[in-house]
């Protein structure tokens, strides 16, 4: 093709056809975070079935926040329940596409990658966080025909309190107020979902259980207003505003036992957040995280929420970071403690 060019020709030649291929995979090579999520399906993937509190907010999300994402995907809604979030948080840290199309929406993993670690297959410091919506808020609950005036009276009373699996916190938290005061009741799992607990004390099958508050107050919220259920302790860093006059676990814990009872609810404010796998671009990562930050102030997003009965008390990625890197820099020390107070150690 080239015959009787000299070498100048030919060189010139070659240039160009290398700038041309540049030039060709250019586009490629520049997606934009826009191209990329126009058209696309996004999966917001959670560790619960159907119909409970972390469905509700997962649905609410996914409505409005796909018009703050760059290309505005179309996003969808996951269920890969188990173990606490843990099957939810391996498939986004190793089997999910590491392209920002699954978002996890966590549990406390954090904390379960350190009390419960069998089956755990991720590092919780190294997803990238998005953001979290909500602290998880539960509290130990009692049926107003028990025996039971306030947490004191736990002590010494012969009570069946009811839980989902030992590796949920409606175990470890009955076990952890149980260990802090010296009580004597009865733990007993087995029970599938927060309804099913609140039939059985309807029925007088068990006194209580440690009841999200978004259960509580989500569908049964007259027997708040109305004391057909006691609350004793709040398994939280601080009293919340709706519960002032509810203890927290770490004010009734004994002096010697405090650590233990903040290491145990540390995962609490970042147990509804979102995160996305190890692997997903940063340019795709920080758009994500923004418009996390932008959701959270959404007028919109909001008004639903409030209509739904959902509470918002964000904190950004760099705060559910920090929160997560001091827990798993935790004394051994301190997380074998931990785990017999929470019934871990069988």
């Amino acid at each position: 093709m080239f015959f009787g060019a000299n070498r100048a020709t030919i060189g010139m030649i070659a240039a160009l056809l290398a700038a041309v291929a540049v030039l060709a995979a250019a586009p490629a090579a520049a997606e934009s975070v826009a191209d990329f999520y126009k058209g696309k399906t996004v999966t917001i993937l959670m560790g619960t079935g159907p119909g409970g509190s972390f469905d509700l907010y997962g649905r609410t999300i996914a409505e409005h926040l796909p018009r703050h994402i760059p290309g505005n995907p179309n996003i969808i809604i996951g269920h890969m329940p188990g173990a606490g979030g843990v099957i939810a948080a391996n498939n986004v840290y190793n089997t999910a596409p590491q392209d920002g199309t699954v978002i996890l929406e966590s549990h406390a993993i954090a904390t379960s990658q350190m009390l419960t670690p069998a089956g755990v297959r991720f590092k919780s410091e190294k997803f990238n966080w998005l953001g979290a919506y909500d602290a998880i808020v539960h509290m130990m609950t009692v049926w107003h025909t028990a025996p039971i005036k306030s947490a004191a009276d736990l002590r010494n009373a012969d009570l069946v309190v009811g839980a989902f699996a030992k590796s949920h916190l409606t175990y470890q938290f009955a076990s952890l107020l149980k260990d802090a005061l010296g009580a004597k009741f009865k733990i007993v799992p087995g029970y599938p979902s927060g309804n099913d607990c609140n039939l059985a004390m309807e029925r007088g099958e068990i006194a209580g259980w440690a009841a999200s508050w978004e259960n509580l107050e989500g569908t049964r919220p007259q027997w708040i207003a109305d004391g057909t259920v006691r609350l004793l302790a709040q398994f939280t860093l601080q009293r919340e505003a709706y519960a002032k006059d509810v203890p927290t676990l770490i004010e009734l814990a004994p002096p010697e036992k405090k650590d233990v009872a903040e290491f145990a609810i540390s995962g609490t404010p970042l147990a509804r957040a979102l995160a996305v796998g190890p692997g997903v671009p940063p340019e795709r990562v920080a758009a994500l995280r923004q418009a996390f930050d932008e959701l959270m102030t959404d007028k919109e997003f909001l008004a639903a929420a409030e209509s739904r009965r959902l509470t918002i008390s964000p904190r950004n990625a760099a705060a559910v970071q920090a929160l997560v890197n001091k827990i798993v820099s935790a004394p051994p020390e301190l997380v074998e403690r931990v785990k017999v107070a929470i019934g871990q150690t069988e």
